[in-house]
């Protein structure tokens, strides 16, 4: 364990880590307790596509337009997916957002199918690449996710409101609006996550924490504490495990969060059951 970060690398992977464990524990809690479970994934996968379209245009490596191609594709799903919420009583959101995954996945393989290195870049936007992400990428990531974390603090209010009570918001609140700030704001954090730490760790980081605060407490405040915490934990864990066994991080990330959720789950469960019989 100690050898492991006596490697710089190690330490800016833990930092990227504890970046984006720290603000996808907080946004994971609105997307679990609004219900729409699969939406990080699938604007996880739009942040892809437009990744993809960088690369087929040649302007990947441009720092400027290399950027700016996934933001525009995660803020045209921001405006859909705030624009199918008013469909929702005919058909289900989390349908819509299964078929915008699946189409934006189908559009990326298409794409760099034919590019000369299509299949590196597949996996790129698949596992990411946190051994060797680069401290100017960590530094600007922490001050982009920052800044978001000013915004949300500022209109917690409303967009709690809407996660908690939507019925309630519906009344005195246009939700359009409201749900493409914060779908938005959501789209720009996953596109910085998916450059570092690649779709499936970015789905993870954002739902598996925040299933474990839930599973402990039905307190808010609670939930986010023991989301931020699990994430922190799990992440370093699954560094140091991803070092010792000279694995890629993401996906030993993402199976030692898995582990660490069950073997919690039934602890959590193991404690209830104890409750109850004392009572």
């Amino acid at each position: 364990m100690i050898e492991a970060f006596s490697y710089p690398f190690m330490w800016w992977a833990l930092a990227a880590c504890l970046v984006l464990a720290g603000i996808h524990a907080y946004l994971g809690f609105h997307v679990v307790k609004r219900g729409v479970i699969f939406v990080d994934l699938s604007m996880a996968q739009i942040a892809a596509l437009g990744m993809a379209i960088a690369i087929v245009t040649n302007l990947h490596d441009h720092p400027v337009a290399g950027y700016l191609f996934p933001i525009a594709a995660t803020l045209l799903g921001a405006v859909l997916f705030a624009w199918l919420r008013h469909l929702e009583h005919r058909v289900p959101l989390e349908a819509f957002i299964g078929i915008t995954f699946a189409s934006a996945q189908a559009a990326v393989l298409l794409m760099l199918e034919h590019t000369p290195s299509g299949t590196e870049h597949l996996k790129e936007t698949l596992m990411g690449s946190i051994f060797t992400v680069s401290p100017s990428t960590v530094i600007r990531t922490a001050v982009i996710y920052a800044a978001i974390g000013i915004l949300h603090f500022l209109i917690r209010k409303p967009l709690f409101e809407i996660t908690n009570d939507p019925a309630t918001a519906k009344a005195k609140r246009n939700l359009f609006v409201w749900d493409v700030i914060f779908y938005g704001t959501f789209g720009v954090v996953v596109t910085s996550s998916v450059r570092i730490a690649g779709v499936l760790l970015v789905f993870a980081l954002l739902v598996i924490p925040s299933v474990a605060g839930v599973l402990v407490s039905d307190r808010t405040s609670v939930r986010m504490i023991v989301g931020w915490a699990f994430g922190f934990v799990c992440c370093i864990a699954g560094l140091i495990a991803a070092f010792a066994f000279d694995s890629p991080a993401a996906p030993m990330i993402l199976a030692v969060l898995t582990i660490a959720l069950i073997v919690h789950g039934i602890l959590v469960a193991v404690v209830r059951r104890a409750q109850i019989i004392r009572r």
